[in-house]
């Protein structure tokens, strides 16, 4: 008797997807000096506690690498974090916040921030990055990790790559508009909704093996990827 087509391998043409999964934190509370620039500032108290909060999360568990852009605040907003998941903390300047120079009064920082959005291929303030600079680079490093963390492939089942990235607000909110498509406007109402710290995941549409990745600063939203946010920030109370 013949077998069916049914029992003899129906999964054999079936593609097993490449998903990957992004946990982007945005830092705990920082500690507000003046007198230094922002990229030293590191953690208040309370941004401390917080932190250790943050790392009783299971959502962290799957996570195969613990990323952060170079700035103490986020390092340290993801050290509790790795202590008992045997991972470290490897601080990644292409997760850095978008770059700025200069302590703005908060009515000068809020333009600077709405021109984050309205503006992205222009400085939003002098010695300021632009978004598209700092959205190619962040891309760019979240390609890098695709290839390093594979979805994990059991027979016919995956678990995505997982990978837990922490940065500031702006290069959140500049990434997650480009891939989702926001509007200048719903850029800047995430932004000013966002907590220290916060959470989101968002999962990232498979790409082809032979995708072609343009290298350098890429045009707002262009080459770096689409995805669903399954996760929004605000929704886990940390």
């Amino acid at each position: 008797m013949t077998a069916s087509p049914s029992n003899t391998g129906a999964s054999a043409g079936v593609k097993i997807p490449h998903h990957h999964r992004l946990i982007l934190i945005r830092h705990a509370q920082s500690a507000v000096d003046p007198q230094r620039p922002p990229a030293e500032w590191g953690l208040t108290g309370e941004g401390e506690d917080a932190a250790r909060r943050l790392a009783a999360l299971g959502l962290l568990d799957r996570a195969m690498g613990f990323y952060a852009g170079p700035e103490p605040k986020m390092i340290q907003s993801l050290e509790p974090a790795v202590i008992d998941r045997r991972h470290t903390v490897q601080a990644d300047a292409a997760f850095a916040e978008t770059h700025s120079e200069g302590f703005l009064g908060n009515d000068q920082f809020l333009a600077a921030v709405q021109r984050v959005f309205t503006a992205p291929d222009e400085p939003p303030a002098p010695r300021w990055e632009t978004a598209s600079a700092a959205c190619a680079r962040f891309a760019a490093g979240v390609d890098r990790l695709r290839q390093v963390h594979e979805p994990d492939r059991n027979g016919d089942r995956v678990v995505p790559g997982t990978v837990v990235i922490c940065t500031g607000g702006r290069m959140l909110i500049s990434y997650l508009a480009a891939v989702l498509d926001w509007s200048a406007v719903e850029a800047m109402a995430h932004w000013r909704a966002l907590k220290m710290p916060d959470l989101a995941v968002l999962e990232l549409d498979e790409q082809p093996e032979d995708a072609q990745r343009p290298n350098g600063v890429r045009g707002w939203g262009e080459g770096v990827g689409k995805g669903d946010l399954v996760i929004p920030f605000g929704t886990l109370v940390v």
